[in-house]
């Protein structure tokens, strides 16, 4: 921000969040499909 000679931290922020710390963007983080779990194979116990 003080480099980029920026009023605001978020102008330089890659991948900004918001307040509750989601990436409104891509909806993350997002619910695991129970798909995708099995073919990276983890698995709660």
């Amino acid at each position: 921000m003080l480099l980029a000679d920026e009023p605001n931290i978020r102008e330089v922020i890659a991948f900004p969040k918001n307040q509750a710390g989601r990436d409104v963007m891509a909806d993350a983080p997002s619910a695991v499909e129970p798909k995708q779990l099995k073919e990276l194979h983890i698995k709660f116990d």
